[in-house]
């Protein structure tokens, strides 16, 4: 019985001691575990905090390069603009004086027609007469020239 005894006694001892071994280990394992969180924990935060850092710096950096980029693209939209007004403006312009010509050549046509019907002369049959009166006034002028030469000829005869 002693053998038996001291056997068993053995065994207990050494489940036991297996046991503490066990928890022993778990403790420390649950510890290292904090102690790595605590320490992840605490890198997360300062990652962060340098994060924030670093973004109030270059974000200032960033900023004023934004606003250079904006205030380029703004002189180059300005410019833009303004030459789409004037190309515009010059178009309108030309379209402007293309219409006025137009209505012009048909209120003229139909001023005329309609003074051709009532029998009145319009302006282009007034254009023409004058044009008809200076050709003859100048061919009297050469007459008149010419009928003086021949007076002057006479009389020296």
């Amino acid at each position: 019985m002693d053998k038996t005894n001291t056997n068993d006694s053995e065994s207990i001892d050494q489940n036991v001691a297996e046991k503490h071994n066990k928890a022993k280990l778990r403790d420390s394992h649950n510890r290292k575990s904090v102690l790595d969180f605590r320490k992840y924990t605490k890198q997360i935060w300062l990652a962060g905090l340098g994060a924030f850092s670093r973004a109030e710096e270059e974000g200032n950096k960033l900023f004023d390069s934004l606003v250079k980029v904006g205030e380029e693209l703004e002189s180059k939209t300005i410019d833009i603009a303004d030459q789409t007004v004037e190309k515009v403006s010059e178009k309108a312009k030309e379209s402007v004086v293309e219409t006025k010509d137009k209505v012009e050549k048909i209120l003229d046509h139909g001023v005329n027609q309609s003074l051709n019907r009532i029998g009145l002369s319009g302006p282009k049959d007034i254009q023409r007469l004058e044009k008809l009166i200076l050709q003859l006034n100048e061919k009297i002028d050469h007459l008149a020239e010419d009928q003086r030469k021949i007076l002057e000829q006479l009389a020296k005869k």
